[in-house]
């Protein structure tokens, strides 16, 4: 009997062992893109921030009221909404109603959370407000609608977390509860309908959505879409006058969202896709016809148009309340014949737009009848699409992570783009070793960064994606290459994760020494960079920043952190930042007032100094510690 539990115990921890060293999705931490969209604008007079706190100007809205967020990205239509804690994005829904979401979820309008300090931090999270609506004379019945989705590819809202609806009565000048509903696991969108009764209707009539969530991450998501009041309406009004699109995550390349230009020149027919296959979603009671084209146009979208697809007018029946997926030609002879066409720039962008018109009727709301992606050609590979839903990891000190590339031409390996998004856990003091491989069976090492450069998750507020260098660039011949890590403490790297592409079985991990495939859908967010061509965006800078321009010191410090920048010019001033291990802003100052920061009331810890060119906006990262 003693035996048998002995091997019963064994059995238990050798099965609890292996599972525990299984890869993960991650919650994260905070929403990367508001923030870097938050950096960028809150120096801006245009910005919406600014704007935000111009509400009381705005004139009273008549009806109808419609947003399906289609054209709005980041924050919500300062002319329709008060506030601007809602993302709105196509990322976070799953097959919505058109392209488009409204996202409630913990953090908030800056992208940080509500409540960082407490990890079980719980309670009213975001609000989205409407502007003031003149309801005071309504010809005949008002109905209100909306569709709502728990989680979608972001993360589940629990049973206690909630999505709730209320409407401003002016007469007693009270926020009244409509409807509500608790968390649950991902679900198809589903429309609500609640009729307005008189005692709302007068002059300034409000309605707003509110959540319930933990507060200390990007989590607990409630996708919002098509919200829609009116008159003339009644509960059997449940149609949609609309045909959409669902996404502007379109891609022309066979293989990879983006590539090196020089690379995909090597072979351009072959390279690109066979078909692009675009979504049409029909929310009428009655099928239509949907007039379709796309359109490839240069120079990010101001040069010329080089591709207009199909050249003659061409249509599909899309069913009532249904989706109609079409693969339209790209290289596909004899339909289709486009490539990109070859020339001697180093990197390139073009702007891909699909549009569409209908017969024979107009819909309601044409602004999601068209939608724009960007083809991308940098100095990297990539099969993302630069989103990060929910972050990935492996556990255990030495485990390994690979992402896998066929790489298309011969050329010179010089850094990873990593893209890590901070978690409540602290991770930036972890540490790990950049690898390459070039068989992962049998396991054939060709890169390993030295014991002494071992290299730590850095989280940016500006760019989702870092760049980690070799300390020797690497040669590599034309050929499939495993780019990644060892991992050198335990901890999980919450490396992002993108759900709206999926490229699992070339994500391989190695926790117990046998490599495995990812267990998720997804592509990991990691790009290999060859050469030192810069992204593609336009600089005017005469030289790019290297790390050994900057330099930090002393490193440790107690009171001060000095700092010195080479070649610095009336042209070149730098926006400085010192940053918590959370990615929070904790003193920002330039260059142009002072040569050093005072650390004197900052806590102890690893920080982040970043050093941001006011023209170019290319980033230097220095890392620091404060001990006191």
């Amino acid at each position: 009997m003693i035996k048998k539990n002995c091997i019963s115990l064994i059995i238990l921890f050798a099965s609890t062992f292996l599972s525990a060293q299984k890869d993960t999705l991650i919650e994260l931490g905070i929403n990367n893109t508001i923030r870097t969209f938050y950096n960028a604008s809150i120096g801006d007079p245009n910005s919406p921030y600014l704007k935000k706190h111009q509400q009381n100007n705005k004139a009273v809205l008549t009806l109808p009221f419609l947003d399906d967020f289609s054209q709005n990205y980041i924050f919500p239509d300062v002319n329709l909404w008060v506030d601007m804690y809602a993302h709105i994005n196509s990322n976070f829904a799953d097959n919505p109603i058109t392209f488009g979401v409204a996202t409630l979820d913990g953090v908030d309008e800056t992208g940080y959370p509500y409540n960082f300090s407490s990890p079980t931090s719980y309670g009213l999270a975001d609000h989205l407000t409407s502007q003031k609506i003149d309801l005071s004379s309504p010809i005949d019945s008002v109905f209100f609608s909306f569709y709502y989705q728990p989680q979608g590819n972001g993360n589940k809202p629990e049973n206690r977390d909630s999505l709730r609806l209320e409407f401003y009565r002016p007469s007693d000048n009270t926020w009244v509860r409509m409807w509500g509903t608790p968390g649950v696991p991902n679900q198809a969108f589903r429309q609500v309908m609640i009729p307005v009764d008189t005692s709302f209707q007068k002059s300034n009539f409000q309605f707003r959505f509110k959540n319930w969530a933990t507060l200390s991450g990007n989590v607990d998501h409630w996708n919002i879409d098509y919200v829609y009041l009116d008159e003339n309406r009644n509960y059997a009004d449940t149609a949609l006058f609309d045909v959409s699109f669902i996404t502007n995550h379109h891609n022309m390349l066979n293989e990879f969202t983006s590539m090196p230009w020089s690379h995909y020149l090597t072979d351009t027919i072959n390279f690109m896709s066979t078909n692009m296959n675009v979504t049409y979603k029909n929310n009428h009671n009655d099928s239509l016809l949907v007039f379709y084209k796309y359109q490839v146009i240069d120079n990010n979208g101001a040069g010329p148009t080089i591709e207009t697809y199909p050249s003659t007018t061409s249509s599909k029946n899309v069913l009532a309340h249904s989706s109609l997926t079409e693969p339209q030609a790209v290289y596909n002879l004899p339909i289709n014949n486009f490539y990109f066409p070859s020339d001697t720039f180093k990197t390139k962008v073009f702007q891909i737009k699909n549009f569409f018109d209908l017969n024979p009727f107009t819909d309601d709301h044409i602004n999601n009848d068209t939608v724009i992606s960007h083809q991308v050609f940098a100095s990297h590979y990539a099969y993302d699409d630069g989103s990060a839903e929910v972050g990935y990891g492996v556990q255990g000190i030495g485990s390994k992570l690979a992402h896998e590339f066929n790489i298309k031409k011969s050329d010179t390996l010089t850094a990873f783009h990593i893209y890590f998004n901070p978690i409540t856990n602290n991770l930036s003091a972890e540490s790990f070793r950049l690898k390459v491989w070039s068989s992962l069976s049998p396991e054939i090492e060709i890169y390993s960064q030295p014991a002494t450069l071992f290299t730590s998750p850095i989280y940016s507020n500006t760019n989702e994606f870092l760049r980690y260098n070799l300390d020797i660039p690497l040669f590599l011949p034309a050929g499939t290459y495993y780019f990644g890590w060892e991992k050198i403490t335990s901890n999980f790297l919450n490396v992002g994760w993108d759900v709206n592409t999926n490229n699992k079985t070339k994500v391989h991990f190695n926790a117990v020494g046998v490599w495995q495939t990812a267990s998720f859908d997804g592509t990991l967010m990691l790009r290999p960079v060859f050469g030192n061509l810069p992204n593609p965006t336009v600089s005017i800078d005469d030289k790019e920043e290297t790390q050994s321009d900057f330099e930090v010191y002393p490193n440790p410090t107690s009171n001060v952190i000095n700092f010195e920048i080479a070649g610095i010019s009336n042209h070149k001033t730098y926006h400085i930042q010192l940053i918590d291990i959370y990615g929070k802003t904790i003193i920002e100052t330039e260059s142009s007032l002072s040569n050093k920061i005072e650390v004197s009331n900052v806590a102890n810890g690893i920080y982040i100094v970043r050093f941001t060119n006011n023209i170019t906006h290319n980033s230097i990262l220095k890392k620091v510690i404060i001990s006191k």
